[in-house]
């Protein structure tokens, strides 16, 4: 199955061939219901946030409790001791442990998502056999080492080494900063430089190896964070650390690609810890809106209170249709789901981020309190569009990968317009996707937004060639085109995938998030498109340029 993003840009949208949305069958559900069902009798007993807040550590019991229930096995194979869930498994539970609490969360995902991912996609039969059962008890705590001091974004400018010694092993000197579980991880996912396997296409060499604690790699201090101050992190020092030749995981100097496939499919892992936090934010606006009263009514009968309600609960059922159609198209095997993994993890994490923000408008000044949750909930949220590759590197990478195609095909004469854009004229064209009547003007408008992309995408080809992806305001701007055209699809997809299911009377809540969801996201596409044909970029990046030489503003004037 092809990236669907990738054809948007392009104008293509075969939206039967996603369809019906991919709900959970009888049985995967029944198992994910149970585990579910534990961990939500667990977390009431025994996770306290405002204290994992308030001591800077997620309790020791706490982590016992987890491997009890088995979630340090979430992703390992039932014959290594594993659950096995799925993608769309996982991420459910996700949703759940960041209702609960944030830290928490992020310490099941730097196990599973990304700390034991590059070993389930490419170690071998013996590093599986020899980590996968320890790993899947939560005997052995996992973790992800890419990040350096002077590499973030760049990963490419990593400059750990491992250099082989006499006996064919690697021996690793550098730092490692940033690594969520660092303070107490047993085995850590490292990428380094491996200058004794030089690549052939002139690029770094980086390889990949599983190194235990054991073998004398060192944690740092504790960070002081802003928030998700229960999560451990740290930075990780190696000295003349040994590694065997048999912790190479992969070929070597494959390294870079193997670190970009785990963030890739560890993407919509947080886009899920996104949603549930985001739900949990607007479940406890609702109560406190509904209770809270001024001038003699609850203010959640006052219209710019409503609005901020509307908005919140629309873009979390957009978020939640976008990383379930998301999950649902890898459980079905969408190997090349870079794109719609990482539209997922911008639109979530940029979502939660102003649900927090309107839920603590909501309380007024109890919400800038520690006796409400949403003070410490924003300050965890904020973190989440640096993670796993900032917002901004993801909408280049989103833009420039989806003008790829764009660019071969105008190369080989092929127009960018596509059929959708003809219904715009009157012309006799299908809405690409069936819907209910009440949302026939909700594909349409998707069908002018992929008609849109596609000009735009072409005119950003015509105009830039390769240097495209040096115009990041035009990337970003095609990025969340893109990304509000995945919103509408998986929405559409969804409310269709529903109605036929259950009928429209029956799924009249559905319909109505259906159609707020789909105006706000059209809307944002069309602002993007505008945005690329009316805007102030030229005296926007010479103000850039001019507040670097100021080094903020001017002197004042008397």
């Amino acid at each position: 199955m092809d990236s669907p993003v990738k054809k948007l840009f392009v104008g293509e949208l075969d939206a039967g061939a996603l369809a019906p949305f991919p709900f959970l069958d009888a049985e995967r559900k029944e198992l994910l219901d149970m585990l579910r069902e534990a961990l939500g009798r667990f977390a009431a007993d025994r996770i306290d946030a405002a204290a994992i807040d308030r001591e800077h550590k997620v309790p020791a019991e706490v982590i016992e409790g987890l491997a009890e229930l088995g979630l340090f096995g979430m992703r390992v194979p039932e014959e290594h001791g594993g659950l096995a869930l799925d993608d769309s498994q996982y991420v459910r539970v996700g949703v759940d442990l960041a209702r609960y609490d944030g830290p928490v969360a992020i310490l099941s995902g730097g196990h599973s998502t990304i700390g034991i991912k590059a070993l389930l996609l490419y170690g071998s039969d013996e590093q599986k056999a020899r980590y996968l059962p320890r790993l899947a008890t939560g005997e052995l705590k996992a973790a992800f080492a890419l990040s350096e001091p002077g590499a973030g974004s760049d990963a490419q400018s990593l400059r750990c080494t491992a250099k082989r010694d006499a006996n064919g092993d690697y021996v690793l000197d550098g730092e490692k900063l940033w690594i969520t579980n660092g303070g107490f991880a047993d085995l850590v996912t490292v990428f380094a430089r491996t200058p004794d396997h030089p690549r052939t296409d002139g690029r770094p060499s980086i390889s990949c190896f599983l190194v235990e604690r054991a073998m004398g790699f060192v944690s740092g201090k504790e960070e002081e964070k802003l928030g998700i101050r229960g999560s451990s992190t740290v930075p990780l020092l190696f000295e003349g650390v040994r590694v065997p030749a048999a912790n190479l995981v992969g070929e070597p100097g494959d390294g870079f690609r193997i670190a970009l496939e785990v963030l890739n499919t560890g993407r919509c892992g947080l886009a899920g810890n996104c949603l549930g936090a985001g739900r949990y934010l607007l479940e406890q606006t609702a109560s406190y809106t509904s209770q809270r009263a001024q001038f003699g009514r609850p203010i959640g009968e006052f219209e710019l209170v409503q609005e901020k309600l509307a908005r919140m609960a629309q873009d979390l059922h957009a978020l939640d249709c976008m990383v379930f159609l998301t999950t649902g198209l890898m459980d079905r095997g969408l190997h090349d789901h870079a794109l719609e993994a990482a539209l997922c993890k911008v639109f979530g994490t940029e979502t939660l981020w102003s649900v927090v923000n309107d839920a603590v408008q909501c309380a007024g000044g109890n919400g800038f309190t520690t006796d409400y949750p949403f003070e410490r909930m924003l300050r965890d949220a904020r973190v989440n569009m640096i993670f796993e590759g900032t917002n901004e590197i993801l909408r280049v990478m989103v833009a420039t990968t989806g003008l790829r195609d764009v660019a071969r095909r105008l190369a080989d004469g092929v127009g960018e317009q596509s059929d959708y854009g003809r219904i715009v004229h009157g012309k006799e064209t299908a809405l690409p996707i069936d819907v209910p009547a009440a949302l026939s003007h909700d594909a349409l408008a998707l069908s002018m937004g992929v008609s849109d992309l596609a000009r735009s995408a072409a005119k950003a080809v015509a105009e830039h060639g390769k240097a495209v992806r040096d115009r990041q305001l035009v990337c970003a701007a095609l990025s969340d085109q893109a990304m509000a055209l995945w919103g509408q699809l998986a929405v559409l997809l969804r409310a269709a995938s529903v109605v036929a299911a259950e009928g429209e009377d029956a799924a009249a809540d559905e319909l109505l998030l259906a159609k707020g969801a789909c105006r706000r996201l059209a809307r944002r596409a069309r602002t993007s498109v505008q945005s690329l044909r009316d805007n102030d970029d030229e005296v926007l990046l010479e103000t850039a340029v001019a507040v670097l030489r100021w080094g903020g503003l001017p002197g004042e004037r008397a």
